[in-house]
């Protein structure tokens, strides 16, 4: 085989700059070293890894995942901002009404209970029949 060289300036000489063959050859990939899981269980081989990824329905997720999950989200949120936009071209802003009505915090919850106190709890039905009375009595009363 022709033999290829050129002046290299930094070292003075010349270097050969023949292509070199490549050997081609299988490349078996060493097992990984023995690391704890999230859930605490120790694994020492792409086997266990995988049998314990099946056990706990889990998945692996690699940066390329991540990548996608986010450009994922980020499209969700942008169409979701999309929506809340083209809705406030419908949506009016509350008018504020001429006669605003005086509001007094009820004591109605006051009444019921004191009216409870030392008996047993009633049912759904006879809870909402004391409340309704209750609430009669205190408008009789004007309270």
């Amino acid at each position: 085989m022709k033999r290829t060289y050129r002046w290299d300036e930094k070292l003075g000489q010349m270097i050969e700059v023949t292509p070199q063959r490549t050997v081609e050859s299988h490349y078996v990939q060493p097992d990984f070293e023995p690391f704890q899981s999230p859930d605490q269980a120790v694994i020492t081989s792409r086997t266990q890894w995988r049998e314990h990824l099946k056990a706990t329905d889990s998945v692996e997720f690699g940066h390329s995942d991540m990548k996608a999950q986010q450009e994922a989200w980020n499209k969700r949120q942008l169409a979701h901002s999309e929506r809340v936009d083209r809705a406030k071209q419908y949506v009016k802003e509350y008018d504020r009404p001429q006669e605003v009505r005086d509001y007094r915090p009820s004591n109605l919850n006051v009444e019921v209970a004191n009216k409870l106190h030392g008996r047993p709890t009633p049912n759904r039905i006879e809870m909402i029949k004391l409340t309704l009375e209750t609430a009669k009595e205190m408008n009789r009363r004007g309270r």
